[in-house]
């Protein structure tokens, strides 16, 4: 089974649209997230909620779903040397996005986003563990 980092906004994505095909997509791979991603979550959640088109009980079920297909990994697991890689490659796209970066390093394996700003800098930084959630998606 490939394993992938996931990062917030495709995990919001998924929260919004609430559509069955996050869930299969969750269903066919190991995904990973830094535990930062429980901060930006709880962040949103009111614009989440507002933004779902999933009425309240469907939507809670759905996250349900959702991470149970999600394994969070804490900060402690990732090594101060990768955390300052991960923190010169993103410091002029988004520091927020270190703990994403920083946890595919660790990991040795890619991150889906839908940051393509990220991941165009990404690449231009010659950082080819990432990869955009539609060409996933394309590829299912």
């Amino acid at each position: 089974m490939k394993k992938y980092i996931v990062d917030a906004n495709v995990l919001f994505s998924a929260l919004i649209g609430g559509k069955e095909i996050y869930i299969k997509l969750f269903e066919n791979y190991k995904l990973f997230a830094p535990d930062f991603i429980l901060l930006e979550i709880d962040k949103y959640k009111s614009v989440i909620l507002k933004k779902s088109k999933l009425p309240k009980q469907e939507f809670q079920d759905f996250i349900q779903r959702l991470f149970q297909q999600i394994t969070v990994i804490p900060a402690l697991y990732i090594t101060d040397e990768n955390k300052e890689k991960a923190k010169e490659l993103c410091e002029d796209i988004d520091i927020k996005d270190t703990a994403y970066i920083a946890l595919s390093i660790e990991m040795d394996i890619p991150l889906i986003t839908r940051d393509k700003k990220l991941y165009n800098r990404l690449i231009y930084k010659q950082f080819a563990n990432i990869i955009l959630l539609e060409e996933l998606l394309h590829d299912e």
